[in-house]
């Protein structure tokens, strides 16, 4: 596994140009910026998710346990906090038009999309003779259970989803500023008893511990002009506050287990360090571009290649079964994004 970091390291450091001396890259939270560490990430999380169909052990595994002990939760920390970010610049740049689209648009085309993996799931499942019983079939359809899928994430985000055209209803009266925080205190007031319903009836810590780094998405685009004009002022003052931000990271990092609250410190932290870097590391490359354009997908479906080989017996063969879980990820990815984009604008196109 160690030498999957140091290919997917490589490909990074050929990605990145460094801001020169006083100097500040402007298009550090851009689509095209935003979609490279997506791609990053995803990338990541396929690893996390491969790691546990295999035993990892020995001097070449060790590294990444570490590294992936290191990260946690924090592998969904960009898609979230730039889920945030995203639609709170629509909000600002359409209105209430934006909010109402959110339940018919956004909510359902994940909602659809969702139920034709599910669908996927369970026609993989038969032929692996696995079953579930109708109710986890039923609720596996929103993303409380699973048919062998990755599920919280997605249920997460629903929610949200859910918790944005609520709290930002307001803008259909107050389309101004004033409005857009109340939506953002709303928000992030919701969210917060979300989590904190999650821990009661009992869910598990990484089915929640992050969903604050969405309403910090929102917060972020909201006063993104007075930050900048902070934070790129000039060298010392991006220095300080990479210097304040690293002592944070280190002491809730070391307590993050203390409390959700810690953990969320810490997550806020971790989001602000990639902040921070892309603001002098500008990223570009086809590869990162590529996989931050298929998150969805190969997020969903990488599990269904892994179940499959490790049914076939794969599972002692790590090398062999990584790269063949990868290469068919990406290409039911691809096909699998050609139709339900080919759906997509046949519903949304037409209504």
């Amino acid at each position: 596994m160690l030498f999957i970091l140091i290919i997917l390291l490589l490909i990074i450091a050929k990605s990145t140009t460094v801001s020169s001396s006083g100097k500040f890259n402007n298009e550090y939270i851009s689509i095209d910026t935003t979609t490279n560490i997506k791609g990053i990430f995803v990338i990541l999380v396929f690893i996390s998710h491969f790691s546990q169909y295999v035993d990892l052990g020995g001097v070449y595994d060790q590294p990444y346990l570490d590294f992936k002990n290191h990260i946690n939760q924090m592998v969904v920390a960009p898609f979230l906090f730039y889920s945030g970010f995203g639609i709170m610049e629509s909000i600002k740049n359409k209105g209430f038009n934006y909010v109402k689209s959110v339940p018919s648009k956004r909510f359902l085309n994940l909602l659809i999309n969702f139920d034709i993996a599910i669908v996927l799931f369970l026609i993989t499942n038969f032929f692996l003779n696995r079953s579930y019983d109708i109710k986890t079939i039923l609720l596996s359809l929103i993303g409380w259970k699973n048919v062998g899928n990755s599920n919280w994430y997605i249920f997460v985000t629903f929610v949200l989803y859910l918790l944005v055209f609520i709290s930002f209803f307001i803008v259909k009266w107050l389309n101004c500023n004033g409005g857009r925080l109340i939506g953002c205190i709303l928000l992030t007031a919701l969210t917060i008893a979300f989590v904190y319903s999650q821990m009661v009836i009992g869910r598990p810590g990484y089915t929640y511990n992050t969903a604050i780094l969405f309403p910090l998405g929102c917060w972020y685009s909201l006063f993104r002009p007075q930050i900048e004009r902070f934070l790129m002022k000039n060298d010392f003052v991006y220095i300080l506050c990479c210097a304040i931000n690293l002592f944070v990271y280190a002491y809730f990092i070391r307590h993050r287990w203390d409390g959700i609250e810690f953990y969320s410190v810490w997550a806020i932290s971790f989001m602000i360090t990639i902040l921070l870097f892309t603001m002098k590391f500008n990223l570009k490359g086809n590869i990162l571009t590529w996989f931050g354009n298929h998150v969805f997908s190969i997020y969903i479906l990488q599990r269904i290649p892994m179940s499959v080989l490790q049914h076939l017996g794969f599972a002692d063969k790590k090398f062999t079964f990584f790269v063949l879980s990868f290469v068919l990820t990406i290409l039911i990815s691809i096909i699998f994004d050609y139709f339900t984009g080919k759906l997509s604008r046949k519903i949304y196109v037409k209504n």
